[in-house]
């Protein structure tokens, strides 16, 4: 269950209700603060709008893929390995961990994967087996909540775009030096803006990927919320 005490900017509280009208029109824009809104305010204000409030939850949790990073990831563009941690008010006992199995196989598995998991009274545990990008789904009882877990290492993926911009700068400085047997200031011109092109262009990439990454980790702790809050038969 996301966290009822934790205040959201006004950014925050935009792009909720943002995704909470997303999935509302699955299923079938908003007040400013300048000290922030809290999850019951922001519910509050849903329900004033017409939206429904459950979905806001939802909503907060397919935002909470973590932005904390360090220097160097906020360098390259992205965390190496994205997550998002999430508790729900469900106690987890052995069918409902078998049901969190399921659905998280159908949800998160991709195509040619070979994913492992298990399921049991001490929760679930689940990988997808990825060489580059591997994600990783956990879900805990505690007392009468859940705590899951979505992760995903990326740390394979980065070593192969980083040896491929090391070769590509590589390139641009051989093609640099090639010049500056003719011209040392155009050739010297030429290493940089090469070298420096490749830099952007792999760092927008690993933006690009990165942003694409959360959103499935988003899409997969949506599946577990619904999973957990359905109504038992």
């Amino acid at each position: 269950m996301a966290d009822a005490e934790r205040i959201y900017s006004d950014d925050e509280f935009a792009l909720i209700l943002r995704k909470t009208a997303e999935l509302a029109s699955r299923v079938e824009p908003s007040g400013s603060s300048s000290g922030g809104l809290t999850l019951s305010e922001m519910k509050a204000a849903a329900a004033q709008a017409g939206l429904d409030p459950a979905l806001v939850e939802r909503a907060v949790r397919m935002l909470s893929v973590k932005a904390t990073e360090s220097p160097f990831e906020r360098l390259i563009g992205g965390a190496l390995r994205p997550d998002n941690d999430t508790r729900f008010p469900v106690a987890l006992d052995e069918r409902t961990a078998a049901q969190l199995l399921s659905a998280v196989r159908i949800s998160a598995s991709q195509a040619g994967g070979q994913d492992v998991g298990h399921s049991g009274s001490m929760g679930m545990t689940w990988h997808d087996g990825g060489e580059l990008e591997a994600m990783s789904v956990t879900a805990r009882p505690a007392e009468d909540r859940t705590s899951v877990s979505v992760s995903v290492d990326r740390r394979g993926t980065f070593a192969v775009v980083a040896v491929s911009s090391g070769l590509a700068m590589m390139v641009a400085l051989l093609a640099g030096i090639g010049l500056s047997e003719v011209n040392p200031a155009l050739g010297i011109g030429a290493s940089i803006v090469g070298a420096s092109g490749v830099l952007a262009m792999a760092r927008g990439y690993w933006a690009s990927s990165t942003r694409k990454v959360q959103e499935r980790i988003s899409g997969v702790m949506d599946v577990i919320g619904q999973t957990l809050t359905q109504p038992k038969t």
